[in-house]
């Protein structure tokens, strides 16, 4: 059934309907169905046929037994082609659903890390996505960061801090929870990372006297000085409020 491109449609409708039923999920997610439902995301076929593929993989990928089985069919790469390309929001919120149901075992959120432009991707929703969307990418992110030091770093190299201001301000309630808990999440890491010290490579011999140097102080720019006032009382200002993820 599965192999005859005419009765896709008839068959992806089919695993939804079964994948609603917990007691069905666990059969599906070992079986070839998987496959199938990720070759029709990353198909050129029928709207409809792809989105119930979708909504079949985000009922899947609940049952935690499943996700290594879709993961490796390939369903991050499935998923962030349609973040990526899509237009259509339904479709973005769904395939961030997914991501976040995926990175609740660690193998995920490394192999997710790893990926190529879905950092980026959840970045860019953070800044141009609808609220349900910034909700979405702020919380996966959240998950991705939370524990690793390394992703924190690449999701702050992305930009990300006044899109999280504003969600935290704007967003939905939600979204608010999770872009506060971002925030004070890169603060801590960055209170606890040691700042570089410079230090000067002294001669092995003491024949030479060294000159006595005054100590100066180091000029800042201008814009660096009113982006540290900005940040200094932004976050003496800001009330949190910390939630479980």
């Amino acid at each position: 059934m599965v192999t005859k491109s005419n009765s896709h449609g008839s068959a992806t409708a089919l695993y939804l309907n079964l994948s609603c039923l917990n007691e069905a999920k666990p059969i599906i997610g070992t079986s070839e169905a998987v496959s199938f439902l990720i070759k029709v995301l990353e198909a050129e076929t029928d709207s409809l046929c792809k989105l119930d593929a979708l909504h079949a993989l985000f009922n899947l990928s609940t049952h935690p037994s499943n996700i290594s089985n879709l993961l490796s069919g390939g369903i991050i790469n499935g998923l962030l082609s349609l973040v990526t390309d899509s237009s259509d929001h339904a479709w973005t919120e769904k395939c961030i659903a997914v991501l976040i149901n995926l990175a609740s075992i660690k193998l995920a959120r490394d192999e997710m890390i790893s990926t190529p432009g879905l950092i980026s991707g959840l970045a860019t929703m953070l800044d141009i996505g609808e609220p349900v969307e910034q909700e979405q990418a702020a919380a996966c992110l959240l998950m991705l960061c939370n524990g690793n030091e390394k992703c924190s770093q690449m999701v702050l190299q992305e930009g990300v801090i006044p899109s999280l201001v504003s969600i935290s301000v704007n967003g939905t309630m939600r979204g608010k929870q999770k872009a506060q808990k971002l925030l004070m999440l890169f603060r801590e890491q960055r209170q606890r990372d040691p700042l570089p010290s410079q230090t000067c490579q002294m001669p092995e011999s003491s024949d030479v006297d060294m000159p006595v140097l005054e100590p100066k102080l180091l000029a800042k720019s201008i814009s660096r000085r009113k982006m540290g006032r900005a940040w200094s009382y932004w976050w003496k200002n800001k009330s949190f409020s910390v939630y479980q993820c």
